[in-house]
């Protein structure tokens, strides 16, 4: 037993496997991938909590991984986000205005979803605050929450994984591809922030890494058209790259086909952290992502 135990876990559940990242403050101690059956995920999602905390919990016991502070991240998909603007705000009533606005400009979304929001910061010749409102599917985030109350773990926080994929990739603009075999992860990055992101799933009862490489040329053509029609005033340039992750990574000629089909270059993540000379980046990178945030 470790007196003053530092360690943390940021896990993730991809390509139905458990992904345990062990850390202590920016340093990577220890991983672990241990596989889960068909009937405890689907598109990435846990659907039976209670075997997946039994798994989790044996792992954790086997490999004396800590149970407390640990971190998550869950996929985003269903969830939506929108930027509001709001008039000159008072402080008092900042609270009411935001709740009020988020229900008119996403409607419904209170009764099913969990909402989050932050204030923006401001350019100088702005006279309307603006809003981040970010809706995520309730049901995403209890799996993952029940799971580790039956794991006997402590969980302290969960972030949506294309948020820690920005973080761990630390480009300014980019596209980030985030491949599993199950799911797919498309982040459109602009002057630092997720502009756009979606969560494409493998839906196929048994999918295969052919499967999910099909998906991402098929659709990542589609995601970068349809930002490009949506944000016309921060069109992507045609310089900007892929970053390519996941298990899907591993895969060198999907890179290839990626800039084939795109007309893109597929660039590799350099880590910001020092990791092991064995580490598999790729697979862990969202964990990664997680490990980085700074206030949890």
């Amino acid at each position: 037993m470790r007196l003053f135990d530092r360690r943390r876990m940021a896990f993730t559940i991809e390509s139905m496997t458990l992904r345990m990242l062990i850390f202590s403050g920016k340093k990577i101690e220890s991983w672990y991938s241990v596989p889960l059956t068909g009937n405890m995920v689907r598109e990435g999602l846990i659907t039976t909590p209670e075997t997946v905390g039994s798994v989790m919990a044996e792992a954790i016991q086997e490999n004396a991984i800590p149970r407390s502070g640990v971190i998550a991240a869950v996929p985003s998909t269903g969830s939506a986000t929108q930027t509001i603007s709001l008039p000159g705000v008072k402080k008092g009533n900042v609270n009411e205005m935001v709740s009020r606005e988020i229900r008119r400009a996403m409607p419904g979304s209170q009764d099913v979803d969990f909402i989050y929001w932050q204030m923006l910061s401001q350019n100088g010749g702005q006279q309307q605050q603006q809003v981040y409102a970010l809706a995520v599917p309730r049901s995403n985030i209890v799996g993952v929450v029940d799971a580790c109350r039956a794991g006997g773990v402590n969980l302290k926080g969960i972030e949506l994984k294309p948020f820690a994929l920005v973080r761990a990739v630390d480009c300014k603009d980019g596209i980030i591809v985030h491949g599993e075999v199950d799911t797919i992860e498309v982040v459109v990055v602009e002057k630092s922030f997720p502009a756009l992101f979606r969560c494409i799933p493998v839906k196929d009862a048994s999918p295969s890494a052919e499967d999910a490489c099909q998906n991402i040329l098929r659709e990542l053509p589609f995601t970068i058209d349809y930002y490009n029609r949506s944000y016309r005033d921060a069109q992507l340039d045609p310089e900007v790259a892929v970053y390519l992750s996941g298990e899907l990574a591993l895969d060198p000629k999907l890179a290839m086909d990626i800039t084939e089909t795109t007309g893109r270059e597929v660039v590799g993540v350099e880590p910001k952290i020092e990791c092991p000379p064995n580490f598999p980046l790729a697979q862990f990178l969202t964990n990664v992502g997680l490990m980085m945030r700074e206030n949890w």
